[in-house]
């Protein structure tokens, strides 16, 4: 949400695979609050990119705006242990005052968690996948940049040392049941996540290996635009995707042709039970002398062109330097520099039925890889629903469609770099510089290209009295997609406990 940068700031920011934007280093038993008030201008009415996007979908696109939000965590127990279960749970509720007034529900969950592990069920703030989750563009597959979907997960919090081998292998892993929010296209969609991910090296080695894939898939689900529309028995049983046991089998373990069912259409029993997708990551940690070195890529695959890597180099590659321990009295302090390069040019050829990778769209599943109006990968990518109507009309590639319906997800051939930086500034202030320039490709439609550039600066911790501060946040958009625009976001926040208990150790 908005303040995903203010909460990231305020601690260490770590670049290896984790289920949280945020790593969770609460202590303390109890219950915390926090509440905030921001109020948010741009100078053509819409949000520019950097103050909408990885924001958990909080952020409206409808510009002059009010934001509240309320948020309630709760721990009973003690998290130092790791031989008794201990609770946690939170709420998190942000209201939009603006020509579209809504409710999100960012986060609402009931955790339970012992040593590493943990089951909860609910909504939570994630980011999946090898990156720097304080400076980044947003992680390939699953960003952080809409309203999470609601879940059922067991798996573990961060890298689980395994004893047998002294700690020299770690991992973290997850499973998980999800549903989707109906949209007006799409009912009763299901998701299917899990991840496994592996740090070779002890924590005190300076350097340590990792890798691991994330797969996610939608299934399930039901649409009476396919049941009405030209190829309903191509794509659909009179619009109802399968959701049977079988079906599932073959979304956990998508491994050859399903077979036929009678709730499989034709495309189910010759293609994939569902909409697969995710990424392949490897990483690099490197401790130097007075700061560390976080390399990462992240390799996006749809299906088994993207698995065996015809479509390399297509994904996200970043570099992220820390500082060690620094002149605390300085009045500025350099934290952390990222830098990172994306790239969806290659898309496993221009030849069917292995190439053209669409990446975020699937015939079935009509609102394509996204949620609740947003996009669930990287925000780099554009909905056609977010582009201008002039830019619509000029571009057969912008505005081109499957089964007379526009692509929901149509902008995603593009190259972009992006570099952040993190500071303290007069030894409270936090500053984070955002900056990303992107250029569009038409793939093989034309040689059209458009270029745009986006920026943001943000300052947080500025004390007005005790446990009350303020943050500061301009972002600014020129190009050829999202023209001239610029934006400020004031933001007033309290937080304190409502009851404490100290932990002993």
């Amino acid at each position: 949400m908005h303040l995903v940068c203010i909460q990231l700031v305020g601690i260490p920011s770590l670049a290896q695979f984790q289920n949280r934007p945020t790593y969770d280093t609460t202590m303390t038993a109890g219950i915390r609050y926090r509440a905030e008030l921001s109020g948010v201008v741009s100078t053509n009415g819409r949000s520019p990119f950097w103050m909408r996007s990885n924001q958990f979908g909080t952020v409206p696109w409808q510009f002059p705006a009010g934001i509240g939000t309320v948020g309630v965590t709760g721990l009973w127990g003690n998290p130092r242990q790791a031989h008794k279960p201990y609770l946690k749970a939170g709420i998190e509720v942000v209201g939009n005052l603006n020509s579209a007034s809504r409710l999100v529900l960012p986060e609402a969950y009931v955790a339970v968690r012992l040593g590493h592990g943990e089951l909860y069920i609910g909504r939570q703030k994630e980011i999946h996948g090898l990156v720097d989750t304080l400076l980044t563009s947003g992680s390939i597959a699953w960003s952080g940049n809409a309203v999470p979907i609601t879940q059922i997960r067991l798996g573990t919090r961060d890298f689980a040392p395994l004893k047998f081998t002294k700690g020299l292998i770690a991992v973290n892993a997850f499973f998980s049941h999800g549903w989707f929010s109906d949209t007006d296209s799409m009912h009763n969609v299901m998701l299917h996540a899990k991840a496994v991910f592996v740090r070779v090296g002890k924590p005190t080695w300076k350097v340590r290996f990792y890798g691991g894939i994330n797969h996610f898939a939608q299934w399930g689900g039901y649409s009476k635009a396919l049941a009405d529309g030209p190829v309903s028995k191509f794509l659909s049983a009179n619009g109802y995707l399968p959701s049977s046991l079988k079906a599932y089998k073959s979304v956990v373990w998508p491994i050859g042709q399903p077979g036929s069912d009678d709730q499989f259409s034709a495309i189910d029993t010759i293609n994939q039970i569902g909409n697969h997708l995710g990424s392949i990551d490897a990483g690099l940690d490197i401790q130097l002398k007075n700061a560390s070195l976080f390399l990462y890529s992240q390799h996006i695959f749809e299906d088994n062109s993207g698995l065996t890597f015809k479509n390399f180099p297509d994904g996200l590659f970043g570099v992220r330097w820390k500082a060690g321990v620094s002149n605390s009295g300085a009045v500025v302090q350099l934290k952390q520099l990222t830098a990172e390069f994306i790239t969806t040019r290659n898309r496993s050829g221009t030849k069917l039925p292995y190439g053209r990778d669409d990446y975020f769209f699937h015939g079935q599943y009509l609102d394509g890889w996204t949620h609740q109006g947003a996009i669930i990968g990287t925000p780099i990518f554009t909905r056609t629903a977010d582009l201008p109507s002039a830019l619509l009309k000029k571009s057969a590639w912008l505005s081109r469609s499957f089964a007379y319906r526009l692509l929901p997800v149509n902008n995603n051939d593009v190259q972009s770099v992006h570099v952040g930086a993190y500071a303290v500034l007069f030894q409270r202030v936090s500053a984070v510089l955002l900056a990303t320039g992107s250029r569009y490709y038409e793939f093989d439609y034309s040689a059209r290209t458009y270029d745009q550039l986006s920026m943001s600066l943000e300052l947080t911790n500025l004390v007005l009295s005790g446990s009350v501060n303020m943050g500061l946040k301009l972002a600014y958009d020129t190009g050829a997609i999202f023209t001239g625009n610029l934006g400020g976001m004031l933001t007033i926040r309290k937080t304190g406990f409502l009851t404490q208990k100290p932990v002993n150790r």
